[in-house]
């Protein structure tokens, strides 16, 4: 499946009375799915390639969210700043709309509503020498999972143009590169993770007693910004035969750089590891 592109404006979003935003996944894996209205409410390419799923956004359950900087309260509609505080998203929870705000432009985008909010970064992420605005949007929350998503916003001539990678699209990275075995004998996990050169072996010798039964990689996913840069994390939780949930205190965190082309085509880098401090 080829990528699938949506443009945006103002003005179409007050005509419609909607967000007019269609996704693309920019994506090979036909698994890979886009939050939204069927394609239709804009200027697709390729609209003769296969279409993905489409579906909303997963049920997501009372979880104790962050405190946002500027809330409405009487529509829920609250405003998530960028780090430097240059840009910010405007997102209407119960309308179901969202905007960029940048100056005195207002952008609207159609992006997932989980309730940690999005975060928000404008920075030449492509290096074609003009800014675009990276979103990591949160797609769901609850006990023991979280899960965030990729949109790029870029202007092309006096449109916007916007592709999403969402949570689908980074968990077939993951579970094709992040695997584990598991010595019994001696309480042990090894992690193996598969870069574009080598294999990377990583053991950790276990707490306590219990028998390990299963790690789960894409139950906690996680897009953040650092320094000017988009990175992928994946938290390994451990299934212990006491517990059917994931303990992550003893897991590792393997991160990974994403690469953005002037096509919003992106590349995941190669994973490192860190010992996951158990804060989700």
């Amino acid at each position: 499946m080829k990528k699938q592109i949506g443009r945006l404006s103002f003005a179409s979003m007050l005509t419609a009375g909607a967000v007019m935003g269609v996704t693309g996944c920019g994506v090979s894996d036909p698994a890979a799915g886009v939050y939204g209205p069927p394609p239709g409410n804009g200027i697709v390419e390729d609209a003769d390639e296969p279409m993905p799923e489409v579906y909303g956004p997963p049920e997501f359950f009372d979880t104790e969210a962050e405190e946002p900087e500027e809330t409405d309260e009487e529509h829920m509609i609250v405003t998530f700043y960028s780090d430097d505080e240059s840009v910010s998203i405007v997102q209407d929870f119960d309308a179901g709309t969202a905007y960029i705000v940048d100056g005195d432009e207002e952008i609207p985008v159609e992006i997932a509503d989980g309730i940690y909010g999005p975060r928000i970064m404008k920075c030449d992420v492509d290096g074609d020498g003009e800014d675009e605005y990276v979103i990591s949007e949160c797609e769901g929350t609850g006990t023991g999972f979280s899960t965030r998503g990729l949109c790029i916003v870029e202007k092309k001539d006096s449109d916007y143009r916007m592709t999403r990678y969402d949570w689908d699209y980074f968990a077939g990275i993951i579970e094709r590169r992040l695997t584990y075995t598991y010595d019994a004998a001696e309480h042990k996990v090894i992690f193996w993770i598969e870069n574009e050169d080598a294999i990377i072996e990583y053991p950790v010798t276990l707490e306590g007693e219990d028998e390990l039964e299963d790690v789960v990689f894409t139950d906690i996913v996680d897009v953040y910004f650092e320094d000017g840069r988009v990175y992928l994390s994946a938290a390994s939780g451990l299934i212990f035969a006491d517990h059917g949930w994931p303990e992550y205190e003893q897991g590792i965190e393997p991160y990974a750089p994403i690469t953005i082309d002037t096509d919003s085509g992106i590349i995941v880098g190669d994973f490192t590891v860190r010992p996951d401090d158990g804060v989700k």
